[in-house]
Formats: structure tokens, sequence, C-alpha cells
């Protein structure tokens, strides 16, 4: 049988090997680190967290990736002024530089991909699987792991 869920990872997994290859070779980045300047996009500043989230990454993980991305000047880091244990993330103008050169390869690789399908139709499926996603996320989150099973390795 073959599943939804394994068909995505599949495509998932073409992709970003593709887009890792173009990414590497153009801008010197990864797609992880093009994804973080995405959300960074159109918004003033986030909270790592938020980036966490709308990302759905790993917390940990985008720390130290926007850690080096400020290395290279892609990213601002700085306190938030009404509560300093808080820290905001926003893009700066070479982040900026990399998005808007990247737009392109993006718009050309859709189309590309994107042909003979609804747009439209696919956009709003997308936006409700992502939805039901962040769920499924949350609800995993809340679970109750239980007893562990027989035969279960112990870490």
């Amino acid at each position: 049988m073959d599943h939804i869920v394994a068909r995505t990872c599949r495509l998932a997994d073409a992709l970003v090997r593709i887009s890792a290859r173009q990414m590497k070779q153009r801008w010197n980045i990864r797609n992880t680190d093009l994804r973080l300047l995405n959300v960074l996009d159109d918004v003033e500043r986030l909270s790592v967290n938020e980036i966490s989230r709308r990302a759905l990454l790993d917390q940990a993980w985008v720390s130290r990736s926007l850690r080096a991305l400020e290395g290279r000047g892609l990213v601002h880091r700085c306190a938030d002024a009404s509560d300093s244990r808080l820290t905001l993330v926003s893009l700066t103008q070479s982040g900026r530089e990399i998005l808007d050169e990247s737009r392109p390869y993006a718009a050309w690789s859709e189309r590309v991909l994107l042909r003979g399908v609804d747009e439209v139709a696919l956009k709003a499926l997308l936006d409700q699987v992502e939805a039901n996603t962040q769920g499924l996320i949350d609800t995993f989150e809340n679970l109750d792991p239980g007893p562990k099973r027989c035969g279960a390795k112990k870490k």
C-alpha cells in the first residue's frame, strides 16, 4: 500500500536534494537556512520560538542555524525591549538579497513542478494539510507515552 505520507516524503526528499544542490552552488546556503530566511520575510522580527513554530523545525536546531546565519550577516538577533530573556530575529539586507536573488529560481522550479496541476486547488489543499500537521504535532506533544513495549531498546 502506498501511503500518502510515504509518497509525500519521497517527493519532499527529491525536492530537497535538487534544491540543496542549487542553493549550495549558487548562494552557499542550506535549504533549512533558506526556509528560516523565508519565515522572516515580510515581518519586522520574530522570536526564535515563533520561527521554529512557523518553519516546523526543532527550536534547538533553529537556534543553532540562526547563530550561523547571524555569523554570516544574514540575520540580526537582539533582545526584546520588553523582555530581555526573549531573543528577536530579523533579516539583514544581505539576507533579503539572497531571498530576492533566489525568487526567480524558485518561481521557475515551481512552474516546472506544477505543470498540469491546478495551483490554487493545490495551495488550498496544502494549507489544510499544513494546519492538520500542526494539529498532529500538538497532539503528539501532549500524548502520554505510556509504558514501554516489551523488547524496546533502552536509550
